[in-house]
This record gives structure tokens, sequence and C-alpha cells, in this order.
């Protein structure tokens, strides 16, 4: 008779599995101020990093207790950016610095993407660990979606980081100087992307703002459209600024200032009197009239280049003034005087550089059409 045979096999209790995924860098949700164009947090900056961790436990104790995440096989992250129906192409780093994403050796991933207001980042993980004693594979899954919220917290002011009237003196040299505006959310200046400017100048024949002119306004330089406008002082006599400033993501919300530039002399005085011969002598040939411009700093050299000065001369009290020229030196002969005789002046500042205007009111200009432009007295002459 046949012999029958029956076999027997060992049976292990089962394993204990906890798997879950540690995760560093912030929430899974960001957020993004649509003002500063800000992510908090920002992932190039801190990286969002998802670690899984496989505790096994072996009521047999065959397999030491511990973490088996770094000994999953046939591992796959997979990372997909969604904007709407589209699908958006991600690079992979050749380490954690680099690229969109990156895995390392323990299977661990780091995101380093920011993610719009209208993207999710969809983040899909599979592994399995193969029990090589009981020749048993485990699968483990795990999903995640990375989205981004706006969060916008609106305390705007516009900074004029100038005073609200300037005096710019013609004594000094100031050339092209700039002037600067900064639009703040809650005391952070929003970069060139997210704040939009434009400069304005008031016209005072019809008193209203109106668009700067690079042809007719003659001070300006650049930056009618950026934070900073720069001026040549030279041109400027009396000219009222404005810059209007906006949050490019609600160009409704404008904020302004204004600023006040001006040619200013300060106090200043001028006086006219004889250099020598004040007194008349049987053997004077001649005398000199001679005018001087002080301030509070003293003499002013060379008063032409800031005053248009005209010397006066007349023979007695009554008799009518006679113009020697424009200049701060005249000499007059002996013949002119008369031991009653008087000098005077006329000492008016001279503008900002103004384009000469003809007769039929058009500019003069050069060969390349460019207006010529000159200093003038800025009152009228009076002798009485």
């Amino acid at each position: 008779m046949k012999m029958k045979i029956t076999g027997g096999r060992v049976i292990h209790p089962a394993l204990s599995f906890a798997f879950s995924m540690v995760e560093f860098g912030g929430s899974k949700i960001q957020k993004y101020n649509t003002l500063l164009g800000t992510f908090v947090p920002d992932r190039t900056i801190t990286p969002y990093q998802m670690k899984p961790s496989l505790i096994i436990s072996d009521p047999e104790g065959n397999i030491p207790t511990g973490d088996y995440a770094s000994s999953m096989r046939n591992v796959v992250w997979t990372v997909r950016l969604i904007d709407g129906k589209n699908v958006i192409q991600m690079t992979k780093g050749t380490s954690a610095t680099t690229g969109d994403y990156f895995v390392d050796t323990v299977n661990a991933l780091t995101v380093r993407r920011n993610v719009e207001t209208s993207q999710m980042l969809s983040i899909d993980f599979y592994g399995e660990y193969y029990n090589a004693i009981r020749k048993e594979t485990t699968r483990f899954e795990w999903h995640k979606n990375l989205i981004t919220a706006d969060e916008t917290e609106t305390n705007l002011n516009l900074e004029l980081r100038f005073p609200s009237k300037m005096n710019f003196s013609p004594f000094k040299n100031y050339g092209k100087f700039p002037i600067e505006a900064a639009l703040m959310n809650g005391g952070v200046p929003l970069d060139k992307d997210h704040a939009g400017y434009k400069w304005q100048t008031f016209e005072t024949t019809n008193k209203s703002w109106r668009d700067i002119d690079e042809t007719s306004d003659l001070w300006y330089v650049t930056g009618k459209d950026a934070s900073q406008i720069t001026v040549d002082v030279d041109f400027i006599q009396h000219t009222l600024l404005r810059v209007t400033a906006w949050p490019k993501s609600d160009p409704a919300q404008q904020l302004g200032a204004s600023t006040l530039l001006r040619r200013w002399y300060g106090q200043w005085d001028d006086t006219y009197e004889f250099a020598y011969a004040k007194f008349l002598k049987s053997t004077t040939r001649q005398t000199k009239a001679v005018a001087k411009v002080t301030n509070r700093q003293g003499d002013i050299s060379n008063p032409q280049r800031y005053f248009d000065i005209q010397l006066f001369y007349r023979e007695n009290a009554t008799s009518e003034w006679k113009c020697l020229g424009n200049g701060t030196e005249f000499t007059i002969q002996r013949e002119q005087l008369s031991g009653e005789h008087q000098i005077g002046g006329v000492c008016r500042e001279l503008s900002a550089y103004r384009p000469i205007i003809l007769p039929d009111g058009s500019f003069l200009a050069d060969t390349d059409g460019k207006p010529l432009v000159g200093r003038f007295p800025t009152s009228e002459v009076e002798t009485e």
C-alpha cells in the first residue's frame, strides 16, 4: 500500500507596520501676498520636505524594531503641478538645492517650487517592503496636495522721501537731482513689479495737473513713470510735482504726494558806490562806479552769473537817470561829473534757464531743433 504524506509549515505572527510621512518646512498651504509678490514660506529659501517613515515590529524578534523606510523597494514619487486642465513640466534637481524637486538616498522628497494661487501641486508616494524571511511584499501609498492661499494684508501709504518744499539756491551746483517716492504696505516697500508710479506737473495757466512733456519740460531728465524721478535743477524756477502710486494688483487704490521745487535766492543786498573820486578835485580826471551784491556769506563772487545788474548815473538829484549799461563797474569821465552827481543801480534775480521765445510765440532752436535757452530777469526795472 502506498504511503500517504502530508506536510507542515511554520506560521509566523503578522508583522506590525506603522507607515507615516514626516513633513518639514511649514504647512502644505502656502500664503501669497499679491501686493508684495511674496510667498510664505518661500520654498526656494525654505523647501518643503517629506520623508517616509516605516516602523516595523516583529513579534518573533527576527526583525529588530526600527525604521525601515530606506530599505523600501520600487519607491516612486509622482509630482505633478496642475494649473486648471494643464500639467506644468517640473525640473528634477540633482541635489537638494537644485531643481523644483529632489529625491535623496533615503527616499525623502524635497520640494523647492512655489505654487501659484491658481495651481495645485499633487504629490503621490508608492513604495514596497519585502520581507525575505517570510517572502512577503507589503505595499504603501500616500497622497497630498500642496496649494497656495491668497492672503493679503493691505496697509498702504505713499512715502515721499523728499521735503514737501525744496528751495534750490542758485549759488550751489545741484546738477541733476533725484526725487524718490516709495509705495509701502505695512512699512515694507513694494518692488517695481508690484507698484506703479506716475509723476505729473501743475500747469499754472489752467490750474490743473498734466502729464510731463519730455520736449517742453526742460527740467525733466528721467523717471516720470518710475518711483524715482530726476530733474535738472538748472531749469527749475517754480515747479510743482505730484506723484501718484498704486499696487498693480489693484490700480484703483491710488495714493498721491506732491512737492514744490523752486529757485530761491534767500536774503541778499545790492550796494553802489564810487570806487574813487567821490569828491571832485581839480586833478580829478575820472571816477569809477562799482556795484556789489552780498548775502549772509559775504560778497557774492561774479554776481552777474546770478543777477542782472544795471548801473545808472545822473548829474544831480533832479536830473534824469542815464543807464550806463549792464555790469558791475563803469568809468565816468570828468566832464560828466557835476559835483552833485549820483550813481544808482537795479539788481534783479536771474531766472533758471528758459527757452528763448520769438515774437510769434515760437521757440528759438538750434539746427537739431532743440530750444535755445537763457536766463532772464524775474522783475521789471524801477528807477524811482
